[in-house]
Formats: C-alpha cells, sequence, structure tokens
C-alpha cells in the first residue's frame, strides 16, 4: 500500500472531530432559533426554516467531506467562519449574547486546534 496514505488519528482528535460535529449542528439550529425569536410566530419559523435550507445547502456543497465544489483551503475556511459570524451575530441580535459570542469562540478554538477543516477530516 505504498500509495495509500493511512491516517492515524489520535483520541484528542476524536474528540476535537466530535466538538466540531456538535457545532455543525449548533450552527444549524442558531439559523432556526434566531428567527424565531425575533420575528415570532409563523414568519419566524419560515425565515429560520428558509436559512437551514440555506445554510445546510452552502455546507453540504462547499465545506462537507463528500462536498460537490471543490475550493481552495483559504475560501472553505471563509465561508466556513461567514457562515459561524452570521449565526453568532443573529444569535446575539436576538438576545442570546453569550451563546452567540460561545458558538463563535468554540468554532475559532476548535478550528485552529484541528489546524483547519480538512487535516484530520475522517
Amino acid at each position: 500500500m505504498p500509495d495509500q496514505q493511512v491516517r492515524r488519528t489520535n483520541g484528542p482528535v476524536y474528540v476535537l472531530i466530535t466538538v466540531r460535529f456538535l457545532l455543525e449542528l449548533a450552527l444549524m439550529a442558531a439559523v432556526v432559533v434566531a428567527p424565531v425569536r425575533l420575528l415570532g410566530g409563523a414568519l419566524g419559523w419560515l425565515v429560520g426554516l428558509l436559512l437551514l435550507g440555506a445554510v445546510t445547502a452552502v455546507w453540504g456543497i462547499l465545506l462537507s467531506p463528500r462536498r460537490r465544489v471543490r475550493l481552495p483551503l483559504v475560501a472553505r475556511v471563509t465561508v466556513e467562519l461567514a457562515l459561524f459570524v452570521t449565526a453568532s451575530g443573529l444569535l446575539a441580535a436576538s438576545g442570546l449574547v453569550g451563546l452567540g459570542a460561545a458558538l463563535l469562540v468554540l468554532e475559532l478554538v476548535d478550528l485552529g486546534l484541528l489546524q483547519g477543516p480538512d487535516k484530520h477530516a475522517l
């Protein structure tokens, strides 16, 4: 198997990858929760679900391990951070400032400790 690169992942990296997945779920929840809190009622849910669809589509097409579009690393990190900054801002605007800040800080720390989105991708 000289042509295949063997990846070895240790325990702490599995924890960071798990945190990354949980942050992705939190991102998805944030884009629904914030409009519901800001707009209320059916309109809030409609906007939240539309945002969820848009964020999910962007993530699936540009950022997921099985993405359809291959962007350079810098572009992918920029798109990812833009999504997290937007979600954090929406949370803050809806009165959940602490959660918004925590979401963004945890994303930056996790991404930094993983040394990018692809280095330890499974």
